[in-house]
Protein backbone atom coordinates (compact mmCIF):
# COMPACT_ATOMS: atom_id res chain seq x y z
CA UNK A 1 0.00 0.00 0.00
CA UNK A 2 0.77 3.74 -0.94
CA UNK A 3 2.11 6.18 1.63
CA UNK A 4 -1.39 7.80 0.87
CA UNK A 5 -3.42 4.95 1.18
CA UNK A 6 -1.81 3.99 4.47
CA UNK A 7 -2.51 7.35 5.85
CA UNK A 8 -6.30 7.40 3.98
CA UNK A 9 -6.76 4.09 6.00
CA UNK A 10 -5.39 5.19 9.20
CA UNK A 11 -7.72 8.20 8.89
CA UNK A 12 -11.19 5.66 8.47
CA UNK A 13 -9.53 3.67 11.05
CA UNK A 14 -8.98 6.65 13.76
CA UNK A 15 -11.99 8.67 12.96
CA UNK A 16 -14.44 5.96 13.56
CA UNK A 17 -13.02 5.03 16.47
CA UNK A 18 -12.45 8.62 18.36
CA UNK A 19 -15.67 9.90 15.93
CA UNK A 20 -14.17 13.16 15.31
CA UNK A 21 -11.93 14.80 12.87
CA UNK A 22 -9.82 17.99 12.22
CA UNK A 23 -9.54 20.53 10.03
CA UNK A 24 -7.33 23.67 9.89
CA UNK A 25 -8.63 26.95 10.66
CA UNK A 26 -6.93 30.73 11.08
CA UNK A 27 -7.84 33.33 13.05
CA UNK A 28 -10.18 35.08 10.81
CA UNK A 29 -12.12 31.65 10.99
CA UNK A 30 -11.14 30.86 7.10
CA UNK A 31 -10.77 27.06 7.00
CA UNK A 32 -7.40 25.58 5.06
CA UNK A 33 -7.99 24.47 1.30
CA UNK A 34 -6.26 23.58 -2.11
CA UNK A 35 -6.71 24.12 -5.26
CA UNK A 36 -5.54 21.19 -6.86
CA UNK A 37 -6.37 22.13 -10.60
CA UNK A 38 -9.30 21.01 -12.98
CA UNK A 39 -11.20 23.82 -10.95
CA UNK A 40 -11.26 21.28 -8.37
CA UNK A 41 -10.39 22.23 -4.61
CA UNK A 42 -9.36 19.88 -1.69
CA UNK A 43 -10.97 20.73 2.30
CA UNK A 44 -8.09 18.73 3.96
CA UNK A 45 -9.37 16.81 7.15
CA UNK A 46 -6.71 14.62 9.54
CA UNK A 47 -7.50 12.23 12.10
CA UNK A 48 -6.21 14.08 15.22
CA UNK A 49 -4.32 16.72 16.56
CA UNK A 50 -1.39 15.78 16.78
CA UNK A 51 -1.26 15.07 12.54
CA UNK A 52 -1.92 18.78 11.72
CA UNK A 53 0.83 20.01 14.49
CA UNK A 54 3.33 17.81 12.88
CA UNK A 55 2.48 19.42 9.17
CA UNK A 56 3.11 22.42 11.21
CA UNK A 57 6.41 21.93 11.92
CA UNK A 58 7.20 20.65 8.48
CA UNK A 59 5.39 23.34 6.56
CA UNK A 60 5.68 26.72 8.70
CA UNK A 61 5.57 28.92 5.44
CA UNK A 62 2.44 27.72 4.54
CA UNK A 63 0.77 26.51 8.07
CA UNK A 64 2.07 29.19 10.38
CA UNK A 65 -1.11 30.90 10.67
CA UNK A 66 -3.45 27.42 10.73
CA UNK A 67 -4.75 25.90 13.96
CA UNK A 68 -6.53 22.90 14.53
CA UNK A 69 -9.92 22.33 15.03
CA UNK A 70 -11.67 19.57 16.02
CA UNK A 71 -15.45 18.30 14.86
CA UNK A 72 -17.57 15.29 16.30
CA UNK A 73 -18.24 12.89 13.44
CA UNK A 74 -21.74 13.50 13.45
CA UNK A 75 -21.19 17.17 12.79
CA UNK A 76 -19.03 16.87 10.39
CA UNK A 77 -22.07 14.44 8.55
CA UNK A 78 -24.75 16.70 9.62
CA UNK A 79 -23.10 20.41 8.97
CA UNK A 80 -19.61 20.55 7.17
CA UNK A 81 -20.51 17.74 4.29
CA UNK A 82 -23.89 19.88 3.03
CA UNK A 83 -21.52 22.73 2.86
CA UNK A 84 -18.32 20.91 0.76
CA UNK A 85 -21.23 19.46 -1.41
CA UNK A 86 -22.61 23.10 -2.29
CA UNK A 87 -19.29 24.78 -2.75
CA UNK A 88 -18.26 21.36 -5.04
CA UNK A 89 -15.43 20.33 -2.64
CA UNK A 90 -13.16 17.07 -2.22
CA UNK A 91 -12.06 16.39 0.96
CA UNK A 92 -8.36 15.05 1.45
CA UNK A 93 -7.28 12.96 4.15
CA UNK A 94 -4.58 13.04 6.46
CA UNK A 95 -2.25 14.82 3.90
CA UNK A 96 0.78 14.06 5.12
CA UNK A 97 4.95 15.01 4.56
CA UNK A 98 6.62 18.00 3.56
CA UNK A 99 4.84 18.42 0.00
CA UNK A 100 1.09 17.19 2.04
CA UNK A 101 0.30 14.35 -0.20
CA UNK A 102 -2.72 12.04 -0.02
CA UNK A 103 -5.88 11.42 -1.80
CA UNK A 104 -8.88 13.52 -2.48
CA UNK A 105 -12.49 12.27 -2.43
CA UNK A 106 -15.94 13.43 -2.27
CA UNK A 107 -17.46 13.38 1.30
CA UNK A 108 -19.64 10.74 0.65
CA UNK A 109 -16.86 8.61 -0.38
CA UNK A 110 -15.01 9.46 2.81
CA UNK A 111 -18.65 8.77 5.01
CA UNK A 112 -18.49 5.10 3.75
CA UNK A 113 -15.17 4.36 4.35
CA UNK A 114 -15.12 5.51 7.64
CA UNK A 115 -18.51 4.04 8.78
CA UNK A 116 -16.93 0.85 7.34
CA UNK A 117 -14.95 0.30 10.55
CA UNK A 118 -17.86 1.03 12.69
Amino acid sequence: MSSAGTQANKFYEEVSSNKSLWFAENSDGTSLEFDIGGDRVSFPLWSSESRILKLKKLNPELLSEYSPREMSWKSFKEILVPILKNKDRVVGVNLSGKNMSGFDMSAETVIRQVEAFF
